[in-house]
């Protein structure tokens, strides 16, 4: 810039992803700089949240650690394999390579030559018409069969959503009572004044509409939505009835409005970040766009629907009384059932191009998202056939007017037409179903080889695991532990990025397992580790460390000075009344509402008037001690 003898100002637009500037003297004219006027702007890559490469991060430790307990499986199996089959784990790694491929040394997977395979494949179609044959048939089955068999139990071995134990685990249990009566607790601490109430005397009724096997899912939508609510209070019946039409809709798998579940006031612009289906692909990430701003009161809501849909999302997997192999042999069956029906369809079909249709939808859907080819892209543009709900929408726009079509309409209808083993959904199944299929498949097959019915070496399991096996199932890595590798100093760039997020504390060297985890890994100091990384220091009290939200502390600090910024009659509350609201209102309720506190001041104060000035809710306090009251007394 030219140099100046005045002072000049300099103003700047700074956005997210470009920066505005300009030089100016004091008359508000634009200085020049080199011939040029001393204005511009700067562009940049928008700055992006950690989101992303943390899912993939989670996703690769996630993969990792399923192949190391594949990987502690072979080892269990390797000694008794080697004198049936030596080459058998060779064959298995080779299973993935292309036949195509020089390094592929052998056509066959399970047995040496390719005719055995067949012969097994066609004996047991599925992964699961071996697993029922393990558990049932008492003979002696080959050692490559159950190792396929157990080597699925423990690659998809479920989810940890559920803590009950094995014995007293049940798939049909959906609990309807529980569900209402924790919602009205909540909604009660939630929106007090609200009247929102659901009747728990009609619980049962609820249960058998969800258990309705004849009844169309609309049909289910209407009927929870209509004996859901508490139809005697008169003064929250409207609010009722409008959660609980979205509550059906959520816990039975349709697109849900989730503001209106947890009343929260949305802009319509991001009102399609709160309606969505619980089983949508992007379901979490939408669940983690809106949990950011909610209160605990309004997670734990969530957490209930959540937690009854998947219950009742499993009930449509597992029969009732029937194992999950059953359960799975017979979806098997009944889509055999079902293309019989399409195939017919196909076949007599008038229309040639809405048959074509109906062929091209259905390889689409049984091929996955493994098969796309360029006739049913022009089909079908942007389509996901795979998913049930896609298919199903193209079905019916394709079909006749015969009795098969009749039939294939019903059954959609009903949410029970062509039905797959391998779906979105299976992620509600437990690893308790699991567990208990590798128990049966241990007992029954341990007669024979007995080194599957080894002991759990960990004493303390052997309830819940009685096996070593068993244990492959039910171990987890705890969250707080992170990656199993130590923090060190390494000369590779790559591997000192990895390690930075690593925090792990060791107790001994050597190799960690499932059954020695605790010798080797210090839980206590790993943990404390994980809270350390994830706490600031505090921007008033230099280098010290911030409180949590929910510590004592600080939620006694958020309820004080809540309480010294409100004024009643146009006055402060004084140190001594501010105590006495303190133990008498905030010690023993989890939300204090602007009505409590007005009782609370005619019934100690004697006040004949109150207007209350000060609160940023004016129906209720925002701070609370739910962490004492939390706490046992």
């Amino acid at each position: 810039m030219t140099k100046l003898n005045n002072e000049y100002m300099v103003g700047l637009d700074i956005g997210t992803n470009s920066c505005g500037w300009v030089a100016t003297d004091f008359d508000n004219n634009i200085l020049k700089m080199h011939g040029k006027r001393a204005l511009g702007s700067h562009l940049f890559d928008e700055g992006v949240s950690a989101a992303d490469r943390r899912a993939f991060r989670t996703t690769r430790r996630r993969i990792k650690r399923r192949k190391w307990r594949l990987k502690l499986l072979e080892e269990i199996f390797d000694e008794e394999m080697a004198k049936v089959d030596p080459n058998f784990f060779a064959r298995l790694k080779e299973s993935g390579l292309s036949p195509l491929d020089t390094r592929k040394n052998v056509s066959s997977i399970v047995f040496p030559t390719k005719k055995m395979d067949k012969q097994f494949y066609k004996k047991f179609p599925t992964i699961y018409h071996l697993r029922n044959a393990l558990m049932k048939q008492d003979k002696k089955f080959d050692l490559r069969a159950i190792y396929i068999a157990i080597h699925h139990i423990v690659k998809y071995r479920g989810n940890f959503l559920s803590n009950s134990s094995i014995s007293n685990f049940s798939a049909s249990k959906i609990e309807i009572d529980r569900f209402v009566n924790e919602l009205n607790d909540l909604y009660s601490i939630f929106l007090p004044e609200s009247g929102v109430i659901f009747d728990a005397g009609n619980a049962s009724k609820v249960e058998d509409i969800i258990r309705n096997e004849q009844m169309f899912k609309l049909d289910k939508i209407k009927e929870i939505a209509d004996v859901l609510p508490d139809t005697e209070n008169k003064s929250g019946l409207k609010l009722s009835k409008k959660i609980s039409k979205e509550i059906s809709k959520a816990i039975l798998g349709y697109k849900a409005k989730f503001e209106i579940i947890l009343q929260v006031n949305v802009d319509k612009t991001d009102s399609s970040i709160w309606n969505f289906k619980l089983n949508d692909e992007n379901a979490d990430v939408n669940l983690s766009e809106i949990t950011s701003d909610l209160t605990d009161t309004q997670l734990q809501i969530l957490d209930l629907v959540r937690n009854l849909f998947s219950a009742i999302s499993l009930l449509n997997i597992v029969d009732e009384g029937s194992t999950l192999s059953e359960s799975m042999i017979r979806k098997y069956n009944d889509h055999a059932q079902d293309l019989k029906l399409l195939k017919t369809v196909i076949k007599n079909h008038s229309d040639r191009k809405k048959a074509h249709n109906l062929q091209l939808a259905y390889d689409k859907y049984v091929n996955n998202r493994h098969f796309v080819d360029v006739e049913t892209k022009k089909a079908f543009p942007n389509k996901h056939l795979y998913r049930k709900s896609d298919f199903y929408e193209i079905v019916k726009k394709n079909l006749d007017a015969s009795k098969e079509a009749v039939q294939i309409r019903k059954e959609i209808a009903l949410d029970k037409f062509m039905p797959k083993q391998r779906s979105d959904e299976n992620g509600v199944i437990p690893f308790q179903l699991n567990q208990i299929e590798l128990d049966k498949i241990i007992e029954n097959q341990g007669k024979y080889y007995p080194f599957l019915k080894e002991i759990n070496p960990i004493k303390a399991h052997r309830m819940q695991a009685p096996y070593k096996l068993d244990e492959l199932i039910r171990f987890r890595v705890p969250y707080y532990v992170g990656p199993m590798i130590e923090p060190t100093n390494s000369s590779y760039p790559q591997t000192r990025q990895n390690q930075s997020f690593a925090w792990m504390v060791r107790k001994a060297k050597g190799r960690i397992t499932p059954w020695n985890f605790d010798e080797k890994v210090d839980r206590q100091k790993s943990a404390n580790n994980f809270i350390k990384r994830l706490t600031t220091k505090d921007t008033y009290l230099f280098g010290e460390d911030v409180l949590p939200a929910n510590s004592l502390l600080y939620q006694k600090y958020t309820v004080l000075d809540e309480l010294n910024k409100i004024s009643v009659n146009g006055k402060k509350l004084s140190v001594s009344v501010k105590q006495e609201l303190y133990e008498d209102l905030f010690k023993k309720n989890n939300t204090v509402s602007a009505k409590q506190l007005k009782n609370w001041l005619i019934e100690n104060q004697k006040l004949p008037y109150i207007k209350i000035k000060g609160l940023a809710d004016q129906t209720k306090f925002n701070s609370s001690l739910s962490t004492y009251l939390n706490f046992p007394h």
